[in-house]
């Protein structure tokens, strides 16, 4: 009632303006304060999603690092492999070349060993046909 004769001189409207303004000032410090934490909801939402974010850039830069260390790897492999190849190839031509050699020097021997067999055939037919002239004394 006190509070009544304080706004009685100012009549009925003026204390209907201040209890309009009051409520007023607390559904608007309500929605303030609403208005805050959905603020504050939002940010923690956006820092999330930046986490998130970030997260999967540093996961995608581990898996670019990681395939490039293995494309490295695969790389200094092949580069392995090609020059093992390259020795290979070598080793093989050296091969070859031995191995014409020796066929050359295998048919060379074979003529020669028919050769002298024919002189061995020769000789034999000379001394089987001295022998038999020596018999047929």
């Amino acid at each position: 009632m006190e509070v009544l004769k304080l706004f009685a001189p100012y009549g009925p409207a003026w204390l209907g303006g201040v209890l309009l303004t009051l409520v007023a000032f607390y559904f608007g410090r309500q929605f303030l304060e609403e208005y805050k934490r959905q603020n504050q909801r939002k940010g923690e939402l956006d820092l999330k999603r930046e986490e998130r974010k970030q997260a999967e850039v540093d996961e995608r830069a581990q898996r670019d690092r990681e395939r490039s260390q293995m494309e490295g790897r695969i790389a200094a492999q092949m580069e392995r492999s090609n020059t093992l190849i390259e020795g290979m190839k070598t080793l093989m031509e050296s091969v070859v070349a031995s191995n014409d050699v020796l066929h050359a020097d295998l048919v060379h021997s074979q003529a020669r060993s028919q050769g002298m067999a024919e002189k061995v055939d020769h000789i034999c037919d000379r001394v089987d046909l001295i022998y038999s002239k020596e018999s047929d004394r």
